[in-house]
């Protein structure tokens, strides 16, 4: 296997991975934002609501946002991708990273105000936040972990632009 067609395949299963949980993530706490908009009518503008209750709807709203931005981005990438068989560049593994996990501390900071706040009507509104809030942290953990998996490589002496052959990066054999 060559260095393109491996780095093509990392390309996608991360890629294929990273919009999948973004997409659950997605779905999640839209039902959550949905199901809080219902329970609380005009919550933004009502002035009997609290300040807190605003908030971590806030947050949700925040999380949504960040969600659905990167699940068009991926999506776009891929496409891309896909169309030209070209990978480009422009993964922006940092971007991927700080959304996932603010967007994951928005949910469960969100949740907590929520439940803390209201415990009568926590309910699947606030299960599925924090079921989206754990899609969140996992895809941030696995962008965090598979963008060192090169760097890890060479440092410990796999020529990793020549994979297939099994040679360190010095030449030599593995043992």
């Amino acid at each position: 296997m060559s260095e393109n067609t491996a780095n093509r395949s990392m390309f996608y299963c991360r890629m294929g991975t990273g919009l999948a949980l973004t997409t659950l993530t997605l779905i999640f706490i839209t039902i959550a934002d949905i199901a809080i908009a219902v329970a609380y009518p005009d919550i933004l503008a009502d002035n009997d609501t609290s300040c807190a209750l605003k908030a971590a709807y806030s947050m949700f709203v925040l999380t949504t946002i960040g969600q659905f931005t990167m699940a068009v981005f991926d999506t776009l990438l891929v496409c891309t991708t896909v169309r030209t068989n070209v990978s480009c560049n422009c993964v922006c593994y940092h971007m991927k990273v700080i959304v996932h996990f603010t967007s994951c501390g928005l949910v469960f900071l969100g949740t907590m105000i929520y439940g803390i706040k209201d415990p009568d009507k926590v309910g699947y509104s606030f299960w599925m936040a924090l079921i989206s809030g754990f899609f969140a942290l996992i895809n941030a953990l696995m962008w965090l972990l598979t963008q060192q998996t090169k760097r890890f490589l060479k440092d410990a002496g796999v020529n990793v632009k020549n994979l297939e052959a099994g040679k360190k990066a010095d030449g030599s054999n593995f043992e």
